[in-house]
C-alpha cells in the first residue's frame, strides 16, 4: 500500500502511483513573461504558428475582457479593456495551447503521463522563445482538477478522501448537504498553492473554463501549485522552465497523495503493491 505523504507542502513530494483511469477533468501548466503587445496582432505570430502547427493545426481568436478601476479625484472610473488570446489545437482538440500578450499556457483533458505533458510544454516554450523571444519567465505553474461524479465514489467519499477534506460532508449529513466549497492557499516550500475542493450539485462547477458541468452531484479537487522566484533572470531558457513547470507539478502531486486514501488509489487503477 502506498504511503500517505506527512508534509504535502514542505516535505520530499512521494514515488508517483500510475492511475490508469484517473478522474482528472483538466491538466494546465503556464509560464507568464513581461507583455509582449505585438502578441495581440496576427502579422506577429506566423513564426509561432508555423513553428507548431503540424501538431497544432488549428487557430482560433479569443478575447478575454476585464474592466480596470481607477481611483481619481476621489472618484472611481471603470474602463473596459480586451486581451487577445491565441487558441491553438491538435488534431484531436484534446490538447489547447494558448498565448496571449503576458503567458504561455498548455491545457489537456487526455493526460496520460507527466513527461509526455512536459514533452509538448518544451516543444511550445522553445518555439516561443525562438519567434516571440520574450526577455525572461516570471511566474511559473502547474494545475490538476479532478472531480469525482459517480454516485458510488460520493457515497464512499469518507474512504477515499482524507477526513481534512471531507469536512462537512459526513456520511450523516452528506444527502443533505446540496453545495459545499472550501479554498485555501498556502506557502509551500518552492512558491505557493491554491487549492479549492467540495461538494458541487448537477449543473454547477466551481470554475466553467477548467471543469464543465455534469449533469451530475459531483466532489471536485482543483489543486494549483505556482511561483514566482527561482527563474532565471538572465534570460528566458526552456529548460529552466521546463524543470521548474516539473517541480510544481511534483508539489501539486504531494498534495493530491495527502488527500487521498490507498483506497482512492486502488479504485482508480493504481498499482500500489
Amino acid at each position: 500500500m502506498a504511503d500517505r505523504i506527512v508534509d504535502p507542502l514542505l516535505g520530499q513530494p512521494p514515488e508517483r502511483v500510475q492511475l490508469d483511469a484517473a478522474p482528472l477533468v483538466r491538466v494546465l501548466g503556464q509560464v507568464q513573461f513581461p507583455k509582449i503587445i505585438k502578441i495581440s496582432s496576427e502579422q506577429h505570430i506566423g513564426d509561432f504558428q508555423e513553428a507548431i502547427r503540424k501538431s497544432y493545426p488549428f487557430i482560433e481568436r479569443d478575447a478575454a475582457q476585464s474592466v480596470q478601476l481607477n481611483f481619481d479625484g476621489g472618484g472611481v472610473k471603470s474602463s473596459a479593456t480586451e486581451e487577445v488570446i491565441w487558441r491553438f489545437f491538435d488534431n484531436s482538440r484534446q490538447w489547447r495551447a494558448s498565448l496571449s500578450p503576458s503567458a504561455l499556457t498548455l491545457e489537456t483533458t487526455k493526460y496520460t503521463s507527466r513527461q509526455e505533458f512536459l514533452d509538448r510544454f518544451q516543444f511550445l516554450i522553445e518555439a516561443l522563445g525562438k519567434a516571440i523571444q520574450p526577455t525572461i519567465a516570471t511566474r511559473v505553474g502547474f494545475r490538476y482538477v479532478n472531480r469525482l461524479d459517480r454516485p458510488q465514489d460520493i457515497q464512499d467519499l469518507e474512504q477515499l478522501v482524507c477526513p481534512d477534506l471531507v469536512g462537512l460532508l459526513s456520511a450523516t449529513l452528506r444527502e443533505k448537504v446540496e453545495l459545499t466549497v472550501s479554498q485555501a492557499q498556502c506557502a509551500t516550500l518552492e512558491g505557493r498553492l491554491l487549492v479549492r475542493w467540495g461538494l458541487l450539485p448537477a449543473g454547477a462547477t466551481h470554475d466553467p473554463d477548467m471543469a464543465p458541468p455534469v449533469n451530475a452531484r459531483s466532489w471536485m479537487m482543483d489543486i494549483d501549485s505556482f511561483t514566482t522566484s527561482g527563474l532565471p533572470a538572465d534570460g528566458f531558457h526552456t529548460g529552466d522552465i521546463v524543470s521548474k513547470v516539473d517541480t510544481m507539478a511534483n508539489r501539486a502531486y504531494a498534495f493530491f497523495r495527502w488527500s487521498v486514501t490507498g483506497e482512492f488509489l486502488n479504485r482508480f487503477g493504481g498499482d500500489t503493491k
